[in-house]
């Protein structure tokens, strides 16, 4: 029988106590880590933390009792009981309490990744003996993607993405776009369009215009009749028609396959004399090409209940229970699955001709890879990196980023963001 929790009135996990105190009622262990709850009292005439900004959760407040204060940037909003006020990744925020009567707010994390902070407070203040100050508290922010918002004022602000829908050739591909800046064409993996989402809002933030699109066929999308450099040839007519110049193109997994393929065309048109339209790569842990000794991980001879080990170095945090999935989650998830398998699925996630052809490719690339990948270990990402001839002959710029999988964007999303923003300097 599936497992339901109550939390009485007197029940949940207290971490914060004072003139903010923070009651846990749920901390993921229910709802497979996709949502913690917590319930803040604000005293009366008490300002909360200095503005701040995660990358990794949306975070929302609905106010049961009392008016607080939402300050957003340079914006300020006054929240009577009845309003809900949802942060996504990348938003600068914080709450006070500026009126008579305690403030009681209902506070969401999706996922529950930011329960931990509060318990990591309140372990500190208990063997300390006192509450963390400034540099501690920033210290264990940084634990859980979290960062003081100190140039929020210099920063875009992050809004909800345009969806668009542009007719390339006969298809119609699904574009959401959101910021403004240098031009970033961020491409998803088999975990689907989700799965970059938090780095897109990261990066718009900081400064870029990110355009993620929808391989075709993911999320219910029409799917295209194509391999995986038909894909490619789609997201470069997709720039045509955008007419976009001098595009980092970045992927993730198979994103990363579609966007080295990319780079392999924009050669080939710029040798040919044709108008450039890529002007550097950025692969997070990308698939595509093979080396002796060290397999793709089949991930569908993978037990279900097994895939988060080999994808995540922290796995307890992504581990989903199909069982508890909304149908139209698990529909979707299925879908995204029949359109890899279609694009990917046959020979293997690779093109056995693929890694000759990077040896053309003369454009800046980086190669990013997380230390504890499970499907394609460090030994193939560095050969993956040696495969292009790079902007000097000298192979891509490799960097490892610690504490992640084969998706560091989403174990490590700060890091990631600045590497990607590194490659645009």
């Amino acid at each position: 029988m599936t497992r339901i929790a109550i939390v009485g009135p007197e029940d949940g996990e207290i971490t914060l106590t004072g003139p903010i105190q923070l009651r846990i009622l749920e901390d993921g262990s229910t709802t497979g880590h996709r949502l913690g709850l917590g319930e803040i009292v604000v005293a009366p005439h008490t300002a909360g933390p200095p503005q701040h900004r995660h990358a990794q959760h949306d975070e929302g407040f609905y106010v049961v009792r009392g008016t607080a204060r939402f300050t957003v940037g340079e914006e300020t909003h006054d929240a009577p009981a009845g309003t809900l006020v949802m942060v996504p990744p990348g938003a600068p925020h914080t709450f006070a309490n500026p009126g008579d009567e305690p403030a009681v707010i209902l506070n969401t994390f999706t996922p529950d990744l930011y329960v931990q902070y509060f318990r990591d407070l309140h372990a500190f203040a208990e063997k300390a003996g006192r509450p963390a100050q400034d540099a501690e508290i920033t210290e264990i922010m940084a634990r859980y993607h979290t960062e003081p918002a100190t140039t929020y004022a210099d920063e875009t602000p992050v809004a909800e993405p345009a969806t668009t829908d542009v007719r390339v050739d006969d298809l119609v591909v699904r574009v959401e776009d959101r910021g403004v800046g240098r031009p970033v064409l961020l491409v998803h993996g088999g975990a689907g369009p989700a799965s970059v989402a938090g780095l897109a809002a990261l990066l718009a933030a900081r400064g870029t215009r990110v355009l993620t699109p929808v391989i075709p066929g993911f999320d219910g999308t029409p799917a295209a009749d194509a391999e995986v450099p038909g894909l490619a040839r789609i997201f470069r007519r997709l720039l045509e028609e955008l007419d976009l110049t001098d595009v980092l193109v970045a992927g993730n997994s198979v994103g990363g396959w579609i966007a080295a393929q990319m780079g392999v065309d924009e050669q080939a048109a710029r040798d040919a004399g044709d108008a450039p339209r890529v002007g550097r790569l950025v692969l997070l842990d990308p698939v595509g090409i093979t080396v002796d000794g060290h397999p793709i991980t089949d991930l569908s001879a993978t037990p279900p209940d097994k895939l988060a080990d080999v994808v995540f170095h922290s796995p307890d945090r992504f581990r989903l229970d199909p069982a508890l999935l909304p149908p139209e989650r698990l529909a979707a998830m299925q879908g995204n699955a029949v359109a890899l398998n279609r694009y990917a699925g046959d020979p293997y996630m690779h093109d056995p001709a693929l890694r000759t052809r990077l040896e053309s490719v003369r454009l800046p690339v980086r190669v990013v890879w997380g230390e504890s990948d499970g499907i394609a270990d460090l030994s193939y990402g560095r050969a993956y990196a040696a495969a292009f001839a790079g902007e000097n002959d000298e192979g891509a710029e490799f960097t490892v980023v610690r504490e992640a999988g084969h998706q560091p964007q989403l174990e490590q999303p700060d890091r990631v963001a600045g590497l990607v923003l590194g490659s645009l300097a």
